[in-house]
């Protein structure tokens, strides 16, 4: 495995998780705590995320195999996942993969909500589970999980950092600002859902290569 491989993964998983696209709501659903209490609750999700995308990194080679699902398979359904998040991102709009209304009316009033929505689904939803999983397929062995799991935590790492400088963000760049930033972002994860769908398409034979 080498430095580029690495940096491209961290840099599509980054896209996926979209640390960035959270701070509106994470600024929504938290504006009465603390800033203590804000980093505190950012550290707890980062913590449970990296467990629950680190699991399907071990396991998702092994869930692959034992369903019978061929790599092809894997990617041309990401892509379109990954299609569909990135055009509610395109649009300003927080994935319904993500959360949902209701789930986000509920965490207004919750005390706590770094298990959810914040680690699940907003950190490792079904986008990030499917990149970690698309990702499994094409790494062996236990070198290729523990690579996974450290582009994981480099990944989750970066999220910390700009979530826990979120009223820093918002003082710079200003709400319209991160909006950008997060479209801008959402673009890019549409490259690479459409990428992933024909790389799909040309291994499963459908396209010439």
């Amino acid at each position: 495995m080498d430095a580029g491989v690495f940096i491209t993964i961290v840099v599509n998983l980054f896209l996926i998780v979209d640390p960035i696209g959270c701070i509106p709501l994470f600024a929504a659903i938290t504006r009465k705590d603390s800033p203590p209490v804000r980093r505190r609750m950012v550290r707890r999700a980062i913590v449970i995320a990296f467990a629950v995308l680190a699991f399907f990194a071990v396991s998702g080679g092994f869930l692959l195999r034992y369903f019978g699902i061929e790599p092809p398979a894997v990617r041309i359904a990401g892509g379109f996942l990954l299609f569909g998040i990135g055009l509610e991102m395109l649009y300003g709009r927080v994935s319904r993969t993500e959360t949902t209304e209701k789930e986000e009316e509920e965490a207004s009033t919750k005390q706590d909500v770094s298990v959810t929505p914040l680690a699940i689904p907003l950190l490792a939803g079904p986008g990030g589970i499917a990149g970690v999983i698309l990702f499994a397929g094409s790494l062996e062995g236990v070198g290729g999980a523990l690579f996974l799991i450290a582009a994981i935590a480099t990944t989750l790492l970066l999220s910390w950092a700009i979530l826990s400088l979120t009223d820093a963000l918002f003082r710079i760049f200003g709400q319209i600002g991160i909006r950008v930033i997060a479209r801008v972002m959402g673009l890019l994860l549409l490259f690479l859902a459409t990428q992933f769908v024909l790389d799909g398409l040309r291994d499963a034979g459908f396209l010439g290569r």
